[in-house]
């Protein structure tokens, strides 16, 4: 039987991490970490289905993605803002007012970010140590 494939988008956000199910009004999360968030999505969930809710009664599978301010967000404690704006091109106060939730990146400066960091991740993917 085929699953039902839904996506679980995780925001950033000036206090906590949200998370929504895109075209599924009505279900979130919300914690101060990206586990905490997503185990309130799935709480939210066990309560919607001991209601009997059709969509979560079907098998289903959940995909959880970052958006842009999530990304930032949680990333932000391994690469800061001041790296990031090396990798990116984006000043350090406009990359953690995106992190923060206080404003939103254009689908272009998103697609900059993304493919900044996709960029780098192949250049670190080449490093070799020599021991």
């Amino acid at each position: 039987m085929k699953k039902n494939i839904l996506k679980a988008i995780i925001t950033g956000g000036k206090d906590q991490f949200g998370v929504w199910i895109e075209n599924v009004p009505g279900v979130y999360g919300a914690g101060d970490t990206v586990e905490e968030t997503k185990n309130s999505l799935l709480e939210a969930i066990k309560l919607l289905k001991e209601e009997g809710d059709k969509l979560f009664s079907e098998p289903y599978e959940i995909e959880f993605t970052f958006d842009t301010s999530g990304f930032l967000k949680y990333y932000s404690k391994y690469i800061s803002f001041a790296g990031m704006k090396e990798i990116t091109g984006i000043n350090q106060k406009q990359l953690w007012s995106y992190a923060a939730g206080y404003r939103n990146p254009s689908k272009e400066t998103s697609k900059k970010i993304f493919n900044s960091i996709q960029e780098f991740s192949k250049e670190i993917g080449k490093v070799h140590f020599s021991f």
